[in-house]
């Protein structure tokens, strides 16, 4: 139980399809999301974040993996820690550096950087304060960092514990949103520079209600109006169902003057958060996975489910109208839904076929594959009808390993594009893979969806790395 805790803690940082109109879809982007060195191919970045680093254990570090036109190729890589050169810091006991990550081009020089979060880093005497590092992508991939300074270091603990990216106010400048161990966060505007300069405008974004923590947050825009969007998740209380207790979620609108906190549309519950537009209309929508079971959480299901909010010209249709509700006893869902399996642990929303929808991918982390306890699974539910899905884990066919207990295939999970082809890849990590060590697996999008062909895994080893204990493949972003 206290691996699956410790999993959860990472991947925090998770009915019947309604049919979907056709709409407009939309042309493939021309280059890669994610390029941290500007050579045209998809990047991923990823973390070990309870990875021992100089002798000091959980103090974590964070690879980024360069897309080849064979896909990932972990010999192309950048492995950096807060003993790394030019990272500021130093590696420390239970920092966990890597725990949340997310991806922007901060500082507009047209390569992607990675800003890393470590919460439970010590500052000064401040026990668990936590830290923000922006780690600099260029030509020659990325390297040195900059701290972000927390700005109410008095008033919380945990800074850093989740972390995304977006244009809140439209101006071209990626602004950085920062949560803490408590419920709220704070949305940095950009820009930034390397020196640790800003624009000095910060907003705090509270919820709409009182509640016992965060438990996800992610950026995109929903309504279409080039303005990003965020979305939240949280619990209202640390209790079980019979005591009250509710996962919620929360969508703000992007505005002229950033995050609209004054108009707070409500969204269902989760532990997982994705967006992209899956059905071709220029919206996107919002995968929300929620692997609390009803034991557990009022909105909870008995094996995890998976709730997809409709985007639309006015911003999110109502949560109590969802465009989908998938468990894996839904219609067109492989696999049969069973207690505790996690489904929605993880979601990625990334357009594998390029034909202008978005394909939803979920973790089952705690399936039981093959028989095999906690083994772990994924699914691909290919848009914009999210039917007619595959199933993949360590039991199909060309997919290296073995399915074993406890190695949660499907922890983490990303579509996204790593060879130039305009095909969302599929990435997919086993966080406890190896006895706690992790490994991560990198499929290619063929023209007839997800292929096993030349599948690749990989893990610690093979980027010079110990194999114990880390989480290896935690925070799969790109």
């Amino acid at each position: 139980m206290r691996k699956r805790t410790l999993l959860l803690a990472a991947t925090l940082t998770t009915g019947l399809l309604a049919a979907l109109p056709a709409g407009q879809a939309t042309a493939a982007p021309a280059g890669p999301t994610t390029d941290f060195n500007g050579d045209g191919y998809g990047d991923v970045a990823l973390a070990a974040p309870y990875a021992k680093v100089g002798g000091k254990g959980m103090a974590g570090y964070v690879a980024v993996l360069y897309g080849t036109k064979n896909g990932l190729d972990p010999a192309k890589r950048t492995v950096l820690s807060q003993n790394t050169t030019g990272v500021p810091g130093t590696a420390e006991t239970e920092d966990t550096f890597g725990e949340a990550l997310a991806i922007a081009d901060l500082n507009k020089d047209g390569y992607s950087d990675l800003a890393v979060g470590a919460p439970g880093e010590d500052v000064g005497t401040d026990v668990d304060g936590g830290s923000v590092t922006v780690l600099w992508g260029s030509a020659s991939g990325v390297k040195g960092g900059t701290a972000v300074k927390d700005i109410a270091a008095s008033t919380h603990d945990n800074w850093g514990r989740l972390l995304t990216t977006g244009d809140f106010n439209g101006d071209a400048r990626a602004d950085l949103v920062v949560g803490t161990g408590g419920t709220r966060s704070y949305v940095l505007r950009g820009g930034f520079t390397r020196s640790g300069g800003t624009s000095g405008l910060v907003e705090k974004i509270g919820l709409p209600e009182t509640a016992y923590a965060l438990d996800a947050m992610k950026a995109g825009d929903t309504d279409g109006d080039k303005k990003s969007d965020l979305v939240l998740t949280y619990r209202t209380h640390n209790t079980s169902h019979a005591s009250g207790s509710w996962s919620k979620g929360v969508a703000y609108l992007g505005s002229s003057d950033g995050v609209d906190s004054s108009s707070p549309r409500p969204l269902n519950g989760g532990t997982s958060i994705a967006l992209g537009d899956i059905d071709g209309d220029g919206y996107d929508e919002i995968a929300l996975g929620n692997v609390f079971s009803e034991e557990d959480d009022q909105t909870g299901s008995l094996g995890g489910k998976v709730v997809v909010i409709r985007g639309s010209a006015g911003g999110p249709v109502n949560g109590d109208a969802p465009m989908a509700v998938l468990t894996q006893d839904t219609e067109g869902v492989p696999g049969t839904e069973k207690a505790n399996d996690g489904f929605g642990a993880s979601v990625s929303i990334g357009d594998r076929g390029n034909d202008g929808y978005g394909d939803l991918a979920i973790g089952i982390p705690f399936k039981d594959d093959s028989g095999v306890e906690d083994s772990g699974s994924s699914v691909v539910l290919p848009g914009p009808r999210l039917s007619g899905g595959r199933a993949i884990s360590q039991s199909t066919y060309d997919v290296p390993g073995v399915a074993e207990a406890t190695d949660y295939f499907g922890s983490d999970i990303l579509l996204a594009d790593v060879n130039g082809d305009h095909r969302a890849d599929l990435t997919v990590a086993a966080g406890f893979e190896n006895n706690g060590a992790g490994a991560v697996w990198a499929l290619r999008a063929g023209t007839s969806g997800i292929s096993t062909a030349g599948v690749r895994s990989f893990g610690p080893g093979s980027l010079g790395m110990t194999s114990g204990y880390g989480a290896f493949g935690a925070g799969l972003t790109g």
